[in-house]
């Protein structure tokens, strides 16, 4: 008798915590999907760039490098992707700058050595970018600003232009929609062929953790704010990227307001079309900004 009831109790606590990580698991997905990660950029060697700080509108200390082409000249913003860095975007500040554009590239919040203890999966992101259009107005000098993001930087671009009217042009590549592909996926579980619920507590844990509602960044909604400044969308038609399928670059450009441009590269997967086609990709943007930044 008395090794059944043991082996009962053993069976009731391996029951209790099957539960308690049931419950408990989509609130660690969470933490896993909008925790910071930290880095030390470092700065590279065949492109001269000063280190700036400033504070977003909300307080957070966000660090950036400036490129200096020169006094008076258009600056683009550069806006890299998910838990990466400034650093992603030295590609686009080497053929920008020798365009003769200046260049800014920031780490968002929660990356590189920007503060901040998690991303905002763009539902935050904007207020930094905000701050970094005041920061390059002031050290360049200069009334036409414009951003250029990719993959989750391209949606806080859309975001941010759409709410700031002194961001003259946008070129989002590999942008999403929304994140209602992310949130969604907090709530199930594959186990083996299995796709299993998960209590519906990740969601509300993101917004807890981020400190904003993450289902009303949507970029799908607020890019027709950007009209009538021009915007340029990019992608790969091979995009295999989850939330960045193609068809949702198809889906913004046809939200958009005119002026408005969409290339789709034949091939080049997600964020790769600059790779794929190098010369191409360059010649669109600077043809792109040198039209919108007149």
């Amino acid at each position: 008798m008395g090794e059944i009831q043991a082996v009962r109790r053993v069976f009731a606590v391996l029951v209790v915590l099957a539960i308690v990580s049931w419950v408990l698991l989509p609130v660690v997905r969470a933490y896993s999907l909008v925790s910071a990660k930290h880095s030390d950029p470092v700065a590279p060697s065949d492109l001269a760039v000063a280190d700036v700080t400033f504070e977003s509108t909300d307080g957070t200390p966000i660090h950036a490098w400036l490129a200096f082409a020169r006094v008076g000249a258009p600056a683009v913003i550069l806006i890299h992707g998910f838990k990466t860095s400034r650093a992603e975007m030295l590609p686009w500040a080497r053929f920008l700058h020798d365009a003769g554009y200046n260049a800014l590239l920031l780490d968002l919040r929660g990356a590189g050595r920007s503060g901040g203890g998690t991303i905002g999966l763009g539902a935050t992101e904007p207020r930094d970018v905000v701050a970094a259009v005041q920061t390059a107005g002031e050290v360049f000098r200069t009334d036409h600003v414009a951003v250029l993001g990719i993959s989750l930087g391209a949606g806080v671009a859309i975001l941010a232009a759409a709410d700031d009217s002194r961001i003259a042009a946008v070129v989002a590549d590999s942008a999403w929609t929304d994140q209602d592909f992310q949130l969604a996926r907090l709530g199930v579980i594959d186990v083996g062929p299995l796709r299993l619920p998960l209590p519906p507590l990740g969601p509300m844990a993101v917004n807890a953790m981020v400190g904003a509602d993450v289902a009303r960044a949507r970029p799908l909604e607020a890019i027709a704010r950007i009209a009538p400044r021009p915007i340029l969308l990019i992608h790969s038609a091979d995009d295999d990227n989850a939330t960045t399928p193609v068809e949702g670059a198809r889906r913004l450009f046809a939200a958009a307001g005119e002026p408005k441009e969409l290339w789709v590269a034949p091939r080049g997967g997600h964020v790769g079309a600059i790779n794929a086609f190098p010369e191409e990709y360059r010649a669109r943007v600077l043809a792109f900004f040198r039209d919108a930044l007149r």
